[in-house]
């Protein structure tokens, strides 16, 4: 009884602690855990590749990532998108639109790429 009540707790903890961080926290926690950052940047300024993501309006990265999600692109390019947006639930779709939506360069090196990720000096 008292291993079920310990486990009940954590996960109510767990889950207010998570509730507790905002849409735009939870989207950008999200944008790094999934692996968005390797191709559209650390500032989701994107590349001469890959969109800048920034700052667009909600709405549009929110219908771009549910028809991914779909298995709907405008071009070839775009399917690569279908892999990433699969996995994603809705509450996702929301947090990573909020972050990108309203996005603020972080000044701290949290998510920062170190030159050398092998710590090899040469």
């Amino acid at each position: 009884m008292k291993l079920l009540i310990l486990g009940t707790c954590l996960t109510l903890t767990t889950h207010l602690l998570y509730a507790s961080e905002s849409a735009y926290e939870q989207g950008r926690d999200l944008y790094f855990q999934n692996g968005c950052a390797n191709c559209h940047g650390t500032n989701a300024e994107g590349s001469s590749y890959y969109p800048k993501l920034a700052n667009k309006k909600k709405k549009y990265l929110t219908d771009k990532l549910e028809n991914f999600k779909k298995g709907i692109a405008n071009t070839q390019k775009q399917e690569i998108m279908f892999t990433f947006a699969q996995t994603l639930t809705q509450k996702d779709i929301i947090n990573i639109t909020s972050y990108l939506a309203n996005f603020k360069k972080d000044n701290s090196d949290k998510y920062d790429v170190e030159e050398d990720l092998l710590g090899v000096d040469y």
